[in-house]
């Protein structure tokens, strides 16, 4: 797990490289198939059977390396996937073998930007060089004005843990930009709100 690795320089620099493929990920998804896509799925992707094929393909697509089309295929051709999706096709459809890969990847991808912003906030953040801090910083407010709300809220906590009080100017900025979502505006005034709280008591 990313949570139990030593912040040592090997691993600060691959977790720059991680973050920094991630948040690329995240922008080029949201610019191509919006902000909540739903990837034209069946149903069962979207009802309690999710929770069913999620542990599918954990079990067998765990990684992005093995999110590929045969993978993605075989894997649809599934007795027990079958059932739960009540498919009567002979062969998966290939805009459905495409959707789930995209939607799989998206899942996974999403899930290692957060393990990879816990691990910056909470295990390197304070064995961090200059550089490196300035690196992520750059990378994530990059990302945050292109990403959906969902995601711009956890980039910008992490924000306020790398960089501190010196980024109130940025969460104003963000506050006060017409142009983000809401819910991104009003996470960058928590955090404003935050910093001016903390140095009203100093």
């Amino acid at each position: 797990m990313i949570r139990d690795l030593p912040a040592d320089p090997e691993h600060r620099s691959l977790a720059l490289s991680a973050l920094e493929a991630c948040l690329a990920f995240q922008v080029n998804s949201a610019a191509r198939y919006g902000d909540d896509p739903n990837w034209g799925l069946p149903e069962a992707f979207s009802n309690d059977d999710w929770f069913l094929l999620q542990i599918r393909l954990k079990r067998r697509l765990p990684t992005l390396a093995d999110v590929t089309r045969t993978n993605v295929r075989d894997w649809l051709q599934g007795d027990d996937v079958v059932e739960i999706l009540e498919a009567t096709w002979t062969e998966p459809p290939d805009e459905l073998v495409e959707a789930v890969g995209q939607m799989w990847a998206t899942f996974i991808v999403n899930g290692l930007t957060v393990d990879l912003l816990r691990w910056f906030g909470w295990v390197a953040r304070d064995h961090l060089v200059v550089a490196e801090r300035a690196r992520a910083l750059d990378l994530l407010k990059w990302a945050t004005r292109r990403l959906p709300w969902r995601h711009a809220i956890q980039t910008i906590s992490a924000i306020l843990s790398l960089g501190g009080s010196d980024e109130r100017a940025y969460f104003d900025q963000l506050a006060n930009d017409p142009d983000l979502h809401e819910k991104t505006r009003a996470e960058a005034a928590s955090k404003r709100w935050l910093i001016d709280s903390e140095r009203a008591r100093t």
